[in-house]
């Protein structure tokens, strides 16, 4: 960039609905391109479409974009906000010969493209009305853009040096009859007045780049730089859809995905770093990051992968830091002591905050309140002496002094070797007792974690619970 064209991209997503996974990994790509080259990045909300866009879509992508760590330095600027100065300037063009108004008819346009169907050609307006004179007061009149002949080239940092042909583009439409800008139009001048010195955007909108170029040089403006950035394809090979999974950030965190995990698996959706290193921090990606290494084809979204990461993320935190995000998926009401203490017993095997709130229920339910699993119940209550061994084993938790992990192992180990019995004999049902599944993090760290007497009101509450149990 020169120096009085300092770097400056920008994210500019429409508030049709949530924000979606594949917005979000262009607002990670021009962000870390913006930070790697001392640049600046600019949110800028696209809601001229006044039928689909909504502000409390506008309000969820930009909470998803803060959630996410997707920073911006300018905004968020509302193109809603600027419809006169996208008027002002496209009567610029008008009078400098370089767009018209027109005033075909639906109807005039239908014909056209009916003929030119029956002649088996592909349709283009016919430009009949850069030949009329019409006036403002001449009644409802659309503006298009004079397209002129000859080949349009533009540099991509992703694609390279682009060419498209100027004599199989439409005239297009800037400004449309009710006086509401086109995209076209909008972007184009927002870009301008912004400074915009690099478009980064998904490669969906590479048919509307040699529009917009045209358009940056008949308004006599630098034309920017582009990277069209390749979409994302489900694990059928299709675009990402519901059918294929989720779809939008917010959807990511309510599954339980940290904002860390998601930005991370993100950045590497079509981009990696030397040595292909699957874990990778946002300071790391600033200093290595640049459009030009982003992969040419399509990236994969595997779910898979982005659950295996989070589990990554899980088990680096400190627990402290986890209390926060894990709160909203508890449902009930949890002292952070007693959170804190099972943190770290639920973080080996919880892969999503969701199943670690899920696996941290027993730790806050009343003894009375446990749910036995009826297929913990089937495999690991069961023996004629099942209710001999549950009491022998309270009795012997009962007696000690100690209540730790070294103390109410030795305890178990040492009844059942007394008894003859195996060690599991003991150990499965007391996990039972204790959390109602099948599996739990270490029985013994999750009794001290209940203490002496929480784990006494379990044993009490499933040895007098076994008839019902084991009837059923």
């Amino acid at each position: 960039m020169t120096p009085d064209r300092p770097m400056k991209l920008r994210f500019a997503p429409s508030p049709t609905g949530f924000l979606h996974i594949g917005g979000a990994r262009t607002a990670i790509f021009n962000l870390l391109h913006a930070r790697r080259h001392g640049g600046r990045m600019v949110l800028r909300i696209e809601d001229t479409d006044v039928e689909r866009s909504r502000q409390h879509h506008a309000e969820q992508i930009i909470a998803s974009l803060s959630w996410l760590g997707a920073e911006w330095d300018e905004g968020p600027f509302y193109q809603s906000d600027r419809i006169e100065r996208y008027r002002e300037r496209v009567h610029e063009l008008v009078a400098r010969g370089r767009a018209y108004r027109c005033r075909c008819t639906v109807e005039e346009l239908e014909a056209e493209r009916a003929e030119a169907e029956a002649r088996g050609g592909q349709y283009r307006y016919s430009r009949k009305c850069r030949q009329r004179v019409i006036d403002e007061d001449d009644g409802p009149y659309v503006i298009r853009f004079q397209v002129p002949d000859g080949p349009i080239r533009f540099k991509d940092h992703i694609r390279g040096d682009v060419e498209f042909e100027g004599d199989l583009i439409d005239d297009f439409v800037l400004l449309r009859s009710d006086g509401n800008p086109t995209y076209h139009l909008s972007v184009v001048v927002d870009d301008i007045d912004m400074g915009i010195t690099l478009v980064a955007r998904g490669d969906d909108h590479l048919s509307n780049t040699p529009k917009h170029v045209l358009l940056f040089q008949a308004f006599d403006a630098p034309v920017p730089e582009f990277a069209h950035v390749p979409l994302i394809l489900g694990t059928d090979r299709k675009r990402l859809s519901k059918r294929s999974g989720a779809t939008s950030v917010e959807e990511y965190q309510s599954m339980g995905i940290l904002p860390e995990a998601l930005f991370n698996f993100l950045v590497l959706l079509g981009w990696s770093p030397k040595g292909d290193r699957e874990v990778i921090s946002r300071k790391e990606a600033e200093a290595l990051f640049d459009l030009a290494d982003v992969n040419h084809s399509a990236a994969v979204f595997d779910l898979d992968k982005l659950i295996w990461l989070n589990h990554q993320y899980l088990q680096a935190k400190q627990p402290a830091d986890l209390v926060a995000p894990l709160e909203p998926f508890l449902g009930v009401p949890g002292d952070q002591e007693t959170l804190l203490r099972a943190i770290p017993l639920l973080q080996p095997r919880a892969r999503t905050l969701r199943e670690m709130a899920e696996q941290a229920a027993p730790f806050f339910m009343a003894a009375d309140s446990i749910e036995y699993e009826a297929d913990a119940v089937k495999k690991h209550l069961k023996g004629d002496d099942l209710e001999v061994r549950m009491k022998e084993l309270r009795e012997a938790f009962s007696a000690l002094e100690t209540f730790d992990t070294g103390s109410t192992e030795a305890a178990l180990r040492e009844l059942a070797e007394a008894r003859g019995n195996s060690a599991g004999k003991y150990i499965h049902p007391l996990r039972v007792a204790l959390t109602g599944k099948m599996a739990s993090p270490p029985i013994f760290d999750v009794a001290v974690l209940f203490g002496k007497q929480g784990t006494l009101e379990r044993l009490d509450r499933m040895i007098a619970r076994l008839p019902d149990l084991l009837a059923s």
